[in-house]
């Protein structure tokens, strides 16, 4: 309530206070392309499929470092961190996880996909041209592991202006942006040493130690045209060492993971009069490894040199033939990557390859004011199965600017490496055979209206999966019943039906003297496993919050104006699990509010000064049972263009 009166006032107060008497709004910038949902260029505006755009402007403005950043105020994205900057996230897609939705680089996918292990957290924004979100089933473009959704991330370091940032916050939390010529470079610390509310055990203050963060992203793009082709390349090589503290309270001082991800793009591209053919190469590294002191640490929970690496190729091939009104996409996909793991715990190294074979075709229709696509992909993800995936959608102007749209598809997904060969947990390894491929049935509706505020859209959508494959307790489930100095056993299994069903609500104003709001919300009002008639997903501490909104009110000054940019928003999150109300909520998923604002100041010409502050309330709460969020903290940073 706090929030929504200050954005209120602040509204009002700018308004009347205005040279002009009577304001008159300023058009909404449009965004010319996007390139996910029908992996072709389209306007936002044309796009069947729900789509979202995070560009360049908003993730400089907001101070979003992160992809999870950037993500987390997109209706129907849900996220939930286990820490601070460089902690693990967990992240979906209208009622999935992770592991139904997928992570692409350019259009094609990140590292770290194979095994579920995708760096979403710790992916930098710097040179990040925007960030697409297609949601729903996108089996039928772009194969398994999109029932939930789609994330690409579209770099563009070439053209991007040269810039640099440096700031410092809370917790000796200091980073280095620099951007221009093709180059980016994002250098991060924080010791992330944040102190917690009074032990209910001890009566004595806490800090949550060994969470520290040190990472390092280098990146290079390339745009050029030889002859009639246009070639387009970029590499990233990021590395970075995090404490892996563990649980509240069995902390472990002496844990650390050292991660390494690189990804390259190269595409080469023909425009003609009609058709443009592109080619596209592309592959991953991502390397994991943990280490401890197993004699000194009691609640060490990898050993020396645990291992987990992953090494991806691929190769597409798109043609687009387009007419005065229909459009044909065709194409094919394929890719060989192999898991190696160790766990450190004396298992046997495990090392699974992993295929992918797939053509697809899609028609559209395009009208005056509606338009109209079917598709169908056949794929077979080697020995873990295949499947072929119809979808089908139009988008029908009703009148005005009201707008219908609607698509209904079939997705799926094949297990992960992780899922399969994980020493202790995969159920090849453990003597349970293959998992069955998950195969869902989405669709969704919505009705918009651009003319409305600066435009509203309200979506309900819907997700009914046969064979879904949620990790499932076999040993020691009962914490009363259970041996003294024993832990759950989890291992993934087919569940025969789930049912996710929702709404999502966006609304945006159009700026007026600078000044613009936004509201996002989201409520997941039915994510049921229906054999056990739980919620999913199916773990004791964690399930995606039933419902979460987020409210913003943004400010751009003019050229030469002072105050550059400032803003305040809030998100409002429900339990992201069971609470317990008798323990403090510190490190429970209780539900939350988070306050954030910032304002920037023009100091010179082409350098400009800003401040930020996160948890403006100072809730303390764990996103994830037992990882607990740090309270209010505040940052500034000195920007030079």
């Amino acid at each position: 309530m706090f929030a929504f009166t200050a954005l209120r006032l602040l509204a009002a107060a700018t308004v009347a206070f205005s040279p002009s008497p009577s304001p008159s709004p300023s058009s909404l910038p449009q965004i010319a392309h996007v390139v996910t949902a029908d992996r072709t260029d389209e306007t936002l505006g044309n796009s069947v499929r729900t789509t979202y755009v995070v560009t360049a402007q908003q993730i400089a403005q907001n101070g979003w470092r992160t992809v999870t950043d950037a993500l987390q105020e997109i209706p129907g994205v849900e996220i939930a961190n286990y820490g601070t900057i460089g902690a693990q996230a967990d992240y979906g897609i209208r009622g999935s996880d992770s592991t139904e939705v997928l992570v692409l680089i350019d259009g094609q996918p990140a590292p770290g996909g194979l095994a579920d292990s995708v760096p979403l957290s710790s992916y930098s924004t710097v040179g990040i041209d925007r960030i697409e979100v297609v949601e729903g089933g996108g089996s039928t473009l772009y194969g398994a592991g999109s029932i939930g959704g789609i994330i690409n991330i579209i770099t563009d370091t070439q053209h991007a202006p040269p810039s640099a940032t440096l700031r410092y916050g809370t917790f000796d939390d200091s980073e280095l942006q620099l951007q221009g010529g093709g180059f980016s470079l994002d250098h991060i610390f924080a010791n992330n040493s944040y102190a917690l509310p009074v032990d209910p055990n001890s009566g004595l203050p806490l800090t949550r130690s060994n969470s520290d963060y040190l990472a390092n992203t280098l990146g290079y793009g390339l745009s050029q045209k030889l002859g009639a082709v246009g070639v387009n390349f970029h590499a990233s090589v990021a590395a970075d060492t995090l404490g892996a503290a563990g649980q509240f309270p069995d902390y472990s001082p002496t844990s650390t993971e050292h991660d390494v991800n690189d990804d390259g793009v190269l595409t080469f591209s023909l425009r003609r009069a009609q058709s443009d053919p592109t080619l596209a190469l592309s592959g991953t590294i991502q390397k994991i490894t943990f280490d401890c002191d197993a004699a000194t640490d009691p609640n060490c929970f990898q050993l020396a040199q645990s291992l987990s690496s992953e090494n991806r190729i691929g190769l597409s091939l798109r043609n687009v033939v387009a007419a005065a009104n229909e459009r044909l996409i065709y194409g094919v996909d394929l890719s060989r990557g192999f898991v190696t793991v160790n766990d450190g715990f004396g298992d046997p190294v495990t090392t699974a390859i992993l295929a992918q074979t797939a053509a697809y075709v899609q028609q559209t229709w395009i009208g005056a004011r509606d338009e109209f696509y079917i598709g169908l992909r056949g794929e077979r993800d080697g020995d873990l199965g295949g499947e072929y995936s119809p979808s089908v959608g139009a988008s029908v102007n009703l009148t005005g600017a009201l707008t219908l749209k609607a698509n209904v598809a079939t997705a799926f997904r094949a297990p992960n490496a992780t899922e399969l060969y994980y020493p202790g947990y995969g159920s090849v390894v453990q003597g349970f055979g293959l998992l069955q491929p998950e195969r869902a049935q989405v669709g969704d509706v919505t009705l918009g209206d651009d003319r409305v505020l600066g435009g509203v859209a309200l979506t309900w959508f819907d997700n009914y999966t046969r064979q879904l494959i949620v990790p499932t307790c076999l040993l020691y489930c009962n914490a009363a019943t259970a041996p003294v100095g024993t832990f759950p056993v989890y291992a993934p299994q087919n569940v025969d039906h789930a049912h996710i069903s929702g709404l999502t609500f966006d609304a945006k104003t159009i700026p007026i003297h600078g000044i613009s709001a936004t509201l996002g919300a989201t409520d997941l009002y039915l994510a049921q496993n229906l054999d056990q008639q739980i919620r999913l997903p199916d773990y004791p501490t964690l399930s995606y919050p039933v419902f979460n909104v987020s409210i913003g009110l943004q400010y751009t000054g003019a050229p030469r104006d002072v105050l550059s940019t400032a803003g305040i928003s809030e998100r409002a999150v429900g339990a992201g699990g069971a609470v317990d109300p008798t323990q403090p909520l510190f490190y429970q998923p209780a539900a939350y509010s988070d306050l954030t604002a910032y304002a920037g100041f023009r100091v010179a010409p082409k350098m400009q000064l800003t401040l930020r502050g996160y948890n403006l309330g100072n809730e303390r709460y764990a996103e994830v049972s037992g990882f607990p969020m740090p309270g209010r903290t505040f940052a500034v940073e000195l920007t030079a263009r």
